[in-house]
């Protein structure tokens, strides 16, 4: 099939530094023989999103579009491009490494030293390599397609922890994260699934996607009830997914002797662990990070055919507001906020 022209120009929101996000109209590259013309329907705002505008990470250098949370329609595709047509409902992943250097080797891709973002989300329309392409399983919604990027880290997390049939888990922060920790959680065959966040809208959607005990941790303290679970044992396993100070001090103490923590929030830089190096040696803990992914982008594209992850999605803006949308992030204000063109509609 052969390439259909792109439109000239799209409008993006664009990020030139700490506080400094600006809406402007940028060319569309041209389409190639592997690219592929993406019209964006919805792009997630994701913490790394946040902290990259608050100036508390700097993972690239502006300027650059912000958005790698993405879900869309195929509008055109180059000559040489097979697996999607125009048409097709889309999720990007949007994470490329080289391929070559020692970590991709290793399988570990996300450690690339020469990794770059397509970084797409929130424009009207993008051109991105048709490798970072996928189609999204027949009746799920091109909205929905932004949930695949962090339901893959998600994946990658639970992966991490080896969960086994039965363990008791405990998750700090119901976040987009931490409910979708929750949902694989108990695909993975945990039982016991506790969940903690002080907004009620959290607790409830938790709930809904499968947690057996949800705690408010402004009224009740989640080591006391992960201990009163648990007959004063500890979760087997412990997610940290809110990203501040006070859930990372929780999270070392809610694991069982020879439980496992593992740490899938993106904090800022000041948050740090204080755990006494004799209790990690008389416990026995395994304390693990996770970042990004590896291979699980196309498991989480096929989950979401799966799932239903809908619940997650409650605030939505169009681009034209894609910076009441950050504030609705920064605020809590649900769960997922959305942005798009076709927003709300």
């Amino acid at each position: 099939m052969t390439a259909t022209p792109a439109p000239s120009r799209t409008l993006s929101a664009v990020w030139y530094g700490v506080g400094d996000l600006r809406l402007e109209e940028r060319p569309v590259p041209a389409l190639g023989p592997t690219g592929v013309l993406v019209e964006v329907r919805a792009c997630g705002v994701c913490a790394t999103d946040l902290h990259l505008l608050d100036g508390t990470i700097r993972f690239y250098d502006p300027p650059r579009v912000l958005g790698h949370e993405v879900g869309g329609v195929v509008r055109a595709i180059g000559a040489s491009v097979r697996h999607v047509r125009p048409g097709d409902a889309v999720a990007l992943d949007t994470s490329v490494p080289c391929g070559t250097c020692f970590h991709c080797r290793e399988g570990a891709p996300f450690f690339c030293p020469d990794r770059t973002s397509v970084f797409a989300g929130f424009s009207e329309r993008a051109v991105v390599p048709a490798s970072v392409v996928f189609p999204l399983p027949p009746g799920v919604d091109a909205a929905t397609g932004a949930l695949a990027e962090p339901l893959s880290c998600a994946l990658h997390a639970v992966e991490r922890a080896a969960l086994h049939p039965g363990d008791t888990v405990a998750i700090l922060g119901a976040g987009a994260i931490g409910l979708l920790v929750l949902a694989v959680a108990r695909l993975a065959g945990a039982t016991r699934l506790i969940v903690s966040d002080p907004e009620p809208l959290r607790r409830t959607i938790a709930e809904r996607l499968g947690a057996t005990h949800t705690v408010d941790p402004v009224a009740q303290s989640p080591v006391d009830v992960v201990a009163q679970l648990t007959g004063g044992r500890g979760a087997d396993c412990v997610f940290e997914a809110a990203g501040v100070q006070a859930t990372v001090d929780e999270a070392v103490r809610l694991p069982r002797r020879g439980g496992t923590l593992v740490q899938v929030s993106v904090p800022g830089t000041g948050v740090t662990f204080a755990l006494p190096a004799y209790d990690l040696f008389a416990r026995e803990l395994t304390i693990k990070g996770s970042f990004v992914r590896t291979t699980e982008f196309r498991r989480a594209v096929e989950l979401l055919g799966v799932l239903d992850l809908v619940p997650l999605i409650t605030e939505r803006f169009p681009l034209g507001d894609v910076r009441a949308a950050f504030e609705a992030a920064r605020g809590r204000r649900g769960v997922r906020v959305l942005v798009g063109p076709a927003a709300g509609s």
